[in-house]
C-alpha cells in the first residue's frame, strides 16, 4: 500500500493533481485522472480514514468502551450494535479498559479523533463525563447511567426483568426462589434485585438475596432455605452456580432449577442448555443507530423473555 505522495512521484505529478483525481474534483483531464486511478488500484492506494472523512465533511468512526474483563457478553452486544451501525456506512472502534481512568483517557480520545459518536459500558455508575468531551461528540450509556451533556442512557427495564422471573417460577410452581447476584454496585444489579424482592413480597414469599456468589455461601444457603429455584443475575452466575451445585451432588433441574440471563450467541454456543431470559440487544443496537441518525428514536427496549431449555423445570410440590 502506498500514499498519496508516493503515488504521486510513480505518476509524475503533483500530488495536488493526484487528489483532484482521487477525489473527484475539477482541474485535470479524464485521460490522466484514468492513468491515476489505474496507478493507484494496481499498486493498492487506499485514503487514509480520517483525511477521507475530513474531505467529504462525514464521520463514519463510532468509539466503543467495554470492560477487559467478563466482556463475552459485552462483545456480543457490541457486535449485534456493529451489525446495525454498518446499515449507515459506520465503522465501530472498539476498546476494552481495566478502570475508570482508562475508560476517561479513551473517551477523550475518541473526541480528539473526531468520533461520530461513542457507545460505552461504564466502568461505574453516574460517572462524570466532561463536557469539553461531549461537547461534539453524543455518548451513548448501556447498563450503567453517566452524567454529562449529550449523554443518553439505554437500558431495558431490569425492575421488570427481576419481576418477570419470579413470574415465570412461581407460574411452574416454586416458591422458594434464591436471587444469585453481584456485590457491587451498579443499576442493572440493583433494580433487576429490585424487582425480585417486589414480586416475592406479591406472591407472599420471602425473598433472599445471595451476593456474591461462592461455594460455601450457595451450599449455606440451599441448606437453610432449601430453594426449589435460582434466578441468577446473568447466565455466567448461573453457570457458576451449576457448578458447585453438581459437585454437591444436587440434581438440575430435579432437585434445583436454575434460571439465568443474556442469552448471549458465544455463551449459548459453549452452554447450550441453561434456561434464561433474552436480552433485548437487538432492541439496543437499532436505537443506537437511530440516535446516532440524530432522529428521535420511535423503537422502545423491550421485556425479556424467557428461552426455555433444560435447567427449569415444574416443582410438584
Amino acid at each position: 500500500m502506498i500514499s498519496s505522495l508516493q503515488l504521486a512521484r510513480l505518476c509524475g505529478l503533483s500530488q495536488g493533481t493526484v487528489d483532484r483525481a482521487l477525489h473527484n474534483r475539477p482541474g485535470i483531464c479524464p485521460a490522466t485522472r484514468q492513468r491515476i486511478l489505474d496507478l493507484a488500484r494496481k499498486h493498492g492506494y487506499r485514503p487514509h480514514p480520517l483525511a477521507r472523512e475530513l474531505l467529504a465533511g462525514e464521520r463514519n468512526t463510532v468509539g466503543a468502551i467495554i470492560p477487559a474483563l467478563n466482556s463475552l457478553f459485552f462483545l456480543d452486544l457490541m457486535n449485534e450494535i456493529r451489525n446495525a451501525l454498518m446499515q449507515e456506512g459506520w465503522r465501530l472502534f472498539l476498546c476494552a479498559v481495566t478502570d475508570e481512568n482508562e475508560f476517561q483517557e479513551t473517551l477523550a480520545d475518541f473526541a480528539a479523533r473526531r468520533c461520530r459518536a461513542a457507545i460505552v459500558i461504564p466502568p461505574r455508575d453516574h460517572l462524570p463525563l466532561p463536557a469539553s468531551v461531549t461537547a461534539d461528540m453524543p455518548v451513548v450509556s448501556l447498563l450503567s447511567p453517566c452524567q454529562g451533556t449529550r449523554v443518553t442512557f439505554l437500558t431495558p427495564d431490569e425492575v421488570m426483568t427481576g419481576r418477570d422471573a419470579v413470574a415465570y417460577l412461581m407460574k411452574l410452581g416454586h416458591r422458594r426462589i434464591l436471587h444469585v447476584t453481584y456485590a457491587r454496585r451498579a443499576c442493572a444489579i440493583r433494580d433487576r434485585a429490585k424487582g425480585y424482592r417486589v414480586a416475592m413480597r406479591e406472591h407472599g414469599q420471602i425473598p433472599r438475596v445471595l451476593a456474591p456468589l461462592s461455594a460455601s455461601a450457595l451450599l449455606d444457603a440451599v441448606r437453610r432455605h432449601q430453594p426449589t429455584a435460582l434466578f441468577c443475575h446473568n447466565d455466567w452466575l448461573a453457570l457458576s452456580a451449576l457448578r458447585i451445585l453438581a459437585q454437591a451432588g444436587i440434581r438440575i433441574p430435579d432437585d434445583i432449577s436454575v434460571l439465568g440471563v443474556d442469552n448471549s450467541p458465544t455463551f449459548s454456543a459453549l452452554c447450550p442448555d441453561i434456561t434464561t431470559m433474552q436480552y433485548p440487544v437487538g432492541d439496543i443496537a437499532q436505537l443506537c443507530r437511530r440516535l446516532l441518525r440524530f432522529e428521535q428514536p420511535r423503537l422502545t427496549i423491550g421485556r425479556l423473555p424467557i428461552i426455555e431449555r433444560r435447567t427449569v423445570v415444574n416443582y410438584p410440590g
